[in-house]
């Protein structure tokens, strides 16, 4: 039986975490979402990992719900996850919380069609790059539903702003990848044939940093968004310079920097 993740490590502290439904877009069932939740869980505990990167097997990275045969959920119990109080839709949506909660930084790699899950686990990682031929969109509208699902309302404003949001929730239209770059919703688009080189390459010189920097980068950028004034930004800014210098991890980073400098 194939796995619905695959798990790569190409580089030093860098893993990869692979969609790996290529026949249906890798849209999601059951049980691709319960592989991913512990995919997370495992990339989480591991202390040498420090940069995840998420990707499509295939010509896709998510084309969201498989509406056509999504499967049956586990039973409260049987998953980690699925805890009771955790409904099936619930063990879905709570993936994108996963992405945010998990310590590493997380790179959506973006390979091809990201639309309505699909969108909305690539807006809950950290970074977003993009093939030439991605497309993107926010397609919960098209089910006669909502188009709140899957933490979108949340991710996608934050990214390219309630104006754009909303046109891209309500509408349903599909993005290019051009326009989702002009958006922000990506930082970068990459031919075809180069995304996955520039993926890695990112992931790895990110993964050069300090895993307490990043760790701690990553947890004030997103308190930052949030903070209700300057001085509280600032605040929590400075408790990570002021417990950074203390890490022994940091504290020989800092002294081979300098010393790589001095030569230099």
């Amino acid at each position: 039986m194939t796995e619905t993740i695959e798990v790569e490590e190409p580089a030093d502290h860098v893993r990869v975490l692979i969609l790996n439904r290529p026949d249906q877009l890798n849209a999601l069932d059951y049980p691709l979402v319960g592989a991913l939740h512990d995919a997370l869980d495992a990339a989480a505990a591991d202390d040498d990992c420090r940069v995840i990167v998420l990707t499509g097997a295939g010509r896709g990275f998510c084309a969201g719900l498989d509406l056509r045969d999504y499967g049956a959920p586990p039973e409260v119990g049987e998953h980690r996850h699925r805890h009771a109080g955790v409904t099936p839709q619930a063990f879905l949506a709570n993936l994108t919380q996963h992405i945010h909660d998990t310590p590493q930084v997380v790179i959506a790699s973006i390979n091809g069609a990201a639309f309505g899950g699909g969108l909305a686990l690539a807006a809950a990682c950290d970074l977003r790059l993009a093939s030439a031929s991605a497309t993107f969109c926010s397609a919960f509208i098209r089910t006669g539903l909502t188009g709140t699902d899957v933490g979108i309302t949340y991710f996608l404003p934050r990214l390219i702003g309630a104006s754009r949001a909303f046109d891209m929730i309500l509408s349903g239209r599909t993005v290019d990848a051009a326009e989702a770059e002009r958006m922000g919703l990506v930082s970068r688009v990459l031919p075809d044939d180069e995304l996955v080189g520039a993926t890695l390459e990112l992931a790895s010189k990110i993964a050069g940093y300090t895993a307490f920097g990043l760790r701690r980068t990553k947890e004030v950028m997103w308190h930052n968004l949030e903070a209700p004034s300057l001085a509280s930004a600032i605040a929590m800014e400075n408790r990570n310079q002021e417990l950074g210098v203390q890490d022994p991890e940091v504290l020989d980073y800092m002294s081979n920097y300098s010393q790589r400098h001095q030569r230099g």
